[in-house]
């Protein structure tokens, strides 16, 4: 981008606040939850203050995502384009494929807004009858400006949005000095690559619900057993009894290595969305957690 280009910064104060509160309240609950599960008998009492805890604690990562794509989002306005910077979200528009820039607020017709949005978040794409695709990059609804392309209307949220259209008409005039590159970069997420490729997203789904029923499984078998074997010796002879607790040693060990099929899985998807190893590596997962769920079933008859 020139010398000349201005920097334009959607509003914060009102999103941080807000995804932060959220994200300490939701932090303070869950390990309330813990602490009251260390007090109670390993049982469905235990598994369900748990369970309770890992429930409240799950949104936490997607408002934390979220906040850091609001604090790293800015719209870079320059003679060459426009810069458009939403998290790892990054899209550079040449001038010379930019239709308009205009306020929202002068559209004589409503604009669909994305579906789920909060404060500091008004983000996603849709398809609307009048715009086309729309792609809103914006924290709130009270500052929107409209960046329309051939491709798709571009929906941002500049703290000062006249000045932004302003700006943007004055670096019409000037002329452009230095061509600028189109690019579009989207953020590649492993779950949701995943969760695009029919058959690994059946292996997902399936690793997850054994993975749960063999937590369930041993939360709810603790407390009526006192001792158990967790294996064989060379002889082929039961190994010498343990606390039942120690049985939760299997679904801990299974999730361990479900997690880290799931980090391996990242060296592949990057290359290729269906690559086979991915989909070898979830089918082993799912192989593998009902492997370990025999296992305790064999271990509760046997007791």
């Amino acid at each position: 981008m020139d010398t000349e280009t201005k920097t334009f910064i959607p509003p914060r104060r009102r999103g941080l606040l807000f995804n932060l509160g959220i994200i300490f309240l939701l932090t303070l609950a869950s390990l309330a939850l813990l602490f009251v599960a260390t007090g109670t008998p390993l049982g469905p009492g235990f598994l369900l203050y748990l369970l309770g805890a890992l429930f409240i604690a799950a949104p936490i990562p997607v408002l934390a995502y979220r906040t850091i794509n609001l604090m790293r989002g800015e719209y870079r306005l320059g003679r060459s384009g426009i810069e458009l910077r939403w998290g790892f979200r990054e899209e550079d528009i040449p001038m010379e494929q930019i239709e308009y820039v205009e306020l929202a607020e002068d559209l004589l017709f409503p604009l669909e807004l994305p579906r789920w949005r909060w404060p500091g978040v008004l983000v996603g794409i849709n398809q609307q009858e009048k715009l086309g695709r729309v792609e809103f990059l914006a924290a709130e609804r009270d500052t929107l400006v409209m960046i329309g392309t051939g491709k798709r209307v571009f929906i941002i949220s500049p703290e000062k949005p006249k000045l932004f259209v302003r700006t943007y008409r004055q670096m019409i005039e000037l002329g452009s000095l230095v061509p600028m590159q189109a690019t579009s970069s989207f953020p590649r997420f492993l779950l949701i690559e995943i969760w695009r490729v029919p058959i690994n997203r059946a292996l997902l789904i399936v690793s997850m619900v054994l993975s749960l029923a063999l937590f369930v499984l041993v939360g709810w078998s603790v407390p009526t057993l006192s001792e158990v074997s967790l294996g064989f010796n060379a002889q082929g002879n039961p190994l010498p009894p343990v606390s039942s607790a120690q049985l939760f040693l299997l679904p801990s060990l299974n999730l361990v290595l479900v997690l880290a099929g799931y980090a391996l899985s990242l060296l592949f998807i990057r290359q290729k969305r269906d690559h086979p190893i991915v989909t070898l590596l979830w089918g082993s997962s799912v192989l593998m957690s009902a492997l370990f769920l025999v296992a305790v079933l064999f271990i509760l008859s046997a007791s």
